[in-house]
């Protein structure tokens, strides 16, 4: 009997979803398949929960015109790969920069717990209340890293943010470093400059944070929203900074090429599984599958590589489903597992668990198909039109990963 097992991605906070193809394969007449074995299911192996956020000391209440020292250090910009409305486009990997020091206000501006924060309309209106204060509005950079720390959450307060909390009282929502209130009554102007692909006609400025009734996502550290600079919208909130302003930039998120072959030993394979919880146990005696099991996989089914119109992966290779996006995809076999992984690149030897197909049949092949014209999706196969031994590996509509049977 057949069985497989799906793993689903295991960061905290992705979504799962399943649908039929938006492409299909035609590959011509062939030979009637082989018998199916009617048994065979695919099994959800449940995520688990996202690990606590550290308790944290005690908050200070807020006093007027307090600032919060930043000390110099590292910033991991951008986003987690696999999160839910993640947008890889305009948002890094969580890029490591290093940032100067700087000092930024505890609250938004009047920074002063007694009086409401002030809104304005321009962002030009928001330089000059904080140069009127011997001050400077603070860039992006500044922003993410007095939300962020140094360390890797999605919120100020960890990888939960309780929106109607804040409100209520303002220490409910400190950041690491103690700093309040972050983008969660409105976004906040910065002093950066929206990059090309973030721009959107006239929105050639960056804000951060985002309003009550705005989704989750519009709240975490990492999200950058372009607006007006000249204002035109709604007004938006902002916070001054202190100390020289960092030369450091935001990472340039770049294009990728749609699929790169990658060349890596099979014991830094073995390495990646076994540092990788859902996969570790695959680890020992893992063996990259090659051209030829991509070969036996169609011809399970009566097909050949000729009859494809679609390209047969020969090798494990890097896939850009998306603008700033890559995902490495390799097949393989254990001693009694064979298995279709997808990892996300963190730089080094870092990844990220994306998602996972086993098959509990180590003589099983995956034939992994791709095609150009078809940027945000894969087809996979270990049994050409065999029912329930094929289906897609697919970049979600809310940047997720997913691996799908049929």
């Amino acid at each position: 009997m057949r069985r497989l097992t799906t793993l689903r991605l295991v960061l905290a906070l992705l979504g799962a979803g399943c649908s039929t193809p938006s492409a299909a394969v035609d590959a011509g007449p062939r030979a009637a398949p082989p018998p199916t074995p009617p048994s065979a299911v695919a099994v959800a192996t449940p995520s688990p929960p996202p690990p606590p956020t550290p308790a944290r000391p005690a908050v200070a209440p807020p006093r007027a015109g307090e600032v919060v020292s930043i000390p110099a250090g590292a910033l991991r910009a951008g986003s987690r790969p696999g999160l839910p409305g993640r947008r890889p486009s305009v948002e890094a990997d969580l890029a490591p920069i290093e940032l100067d020091g700087f000092d930024i206000d505890r609250l938004p501006y009047p920074n002063d717990p007694a009086r409401p924060p002030t809104l304005a309309a321009t962002r030009r209106e928001a330089q000059a209340l904080c140069e009127a204060e011997g001050r400077r509005l603070c860039d992006e950079l500044e922003w993410e890293r007095a939300c962020r720390g140094d360390g890797e959450a999605s919120f100020a307060t960890g990888e939960e943010l309780d929106v109607a909390a804040c409100l209520e009282d303002v220490t409910a929502c400190a950041s690491p470093d103690g700093v309040l209130d972050l983008g969660v009554r409105a976004p906040e102007w910065t002093a950066s400059d929206a990059p090309p692909r973030l721009a959107v006609l006239e929105r050639t400025a960056v804000a951060r944070g985002g309003r009550p009734e705005d989704s989750p996502a519009a709240h975490r550290c990492g999200t950058r929203h372009a607006v007006n600079p000249a204002g035109g919208g709604r007004a938006l909130a902002f916070r001054c900074c202190g100390g020289a302003r960092s030369e450091a930039s935001y990472p340039d998120v770049g294009l990728r090429r749609q699929f790169r072959e990658l060349d890596v030993p099979p014991d830094r394979w073995r390495a990646i599984f076994a540092s990788i919880e859902p996969l570790a146990r695959f680890a020992e005696g893992f063996e990259v599958a090659g051209e030829s099991a991509g070969v036996q996989a169609l011809a399970r089914g009566g097909a050949t590589v000729e009859e494809m119109h679609w390209e047969l992966a020969t090798a494990p290779f890097a896939w850009s489903p998306s603008v700033g996006e890559e995902v490495w995809i390799v097949s393989g076999r254990t001693a009694d597992a064979a298995l279709l992984v997808a990892l996300y690149p963190m730089g080094g030897d870092r990844f990220l668990h994306a998602a996972s197909f086993v098959v509990e049949e180590p003589e099983t092949s995956f034939a992994i198909l791709r095609d150009p014209a078809t940027r945000g999706e894969l087809l996979w196969s270990t049994c050409w039109s065999c029912g329930g031994e094929n289906g897609a590996i697919r970049f979600t509509d809310d940047a997720t990963i997913v691996i799908v049977q049929q």
